[in-house]
């Protein structure tokens, strides 16, 4: 049951989405590209404009982390007293649930980024640069002294960087000869036979 209200909970939310500007606490925030010739975002200061910059420049994402509406409710408490013109309070997400440069700002500066049920995506500014190199180039021989080895000379000579094309043949000697197959099953084969032979001679007495 306990479950079920919770769903039922989350559900409404996400249907009161377009009656508060068609955005939720937790989206993700992305500005118009025309935004800054927006009456609404001459009207704000330029320390505000400022912050805004540095969020955009940032590359992480923008998170709306709340919704205020810009006059008071004539029935507090009632729901259906929210406005179509809201103010969002915007963060950048850093991961880990670290909002930073909160800001508030008109709703209609910007747009929700449909993510569906899916995460986020991920910034380009919080990816690891990767070393991968698709076209792999023969290496050039380099001075460096962790390509060096001494070979027991007493000299350093150029390490064999090269892969092997074909298995070779360590020369390799036993310390002792090895016993004869015939050897071991000789006396094997013999004890087996003298039982037998036995049997046989009493199954033809008994006859």
């Amino acid at each position: 049951m306990a479950r079920r209200k919770k769903f039922l909970s989350l559900y409404e939310t996400y249907m009161t989405r377009y009656e508060r500007g068609g955005f939720l606490v937790g989206d993700i925030f992305k500005f118009n590209d025309n935004f800054k010739s927006h009456e609404d975002y001459t009207s704000l200061g330029q320390n505000v404009k400022d912050l805004i910059d540095q969020m955009i420049e940032s590359g992480l994402n923008i998170r709306v982390v709340g919704i205020k509406d810009t006059t008071s409710p004539r029935f507090p408490g009632n729901p259906q007293t929210s406005s179509l013109q809201v103010v969002l309070t915007l963060a950048l997400d850093s991961g880990g649930g670290r909002y930073t440069h909160l800001v508030a700002i008109p709703c209609c500066l910007g747009q929700p980024v449909p993510c569906g049920p899916n995460l986020p995506p991920i910034p380009d500014a919080i990816r690891r640069k990767s070393r991968v190199n698709i076209k792999p180039k023969e290496m050039k021989k380099s001075n460096n002294i962790s390509n060096k080895t001494d070979r027991g000379n007493r000299k350093l000579a150029d390490t064999n960087m090269s892969l092997p094309t074909k298995n070779t043949v360590l020369p390799s000697k036993p310390a002792t000869p090895s016993p004869s197959v015939a050897s071991q099953s000789k006396p094997f084969a013999e004890q087996v036979e003298q039982p037998t032979t036995g049997v046989l001679s009493y199954m033809s007495l008994v006859r």
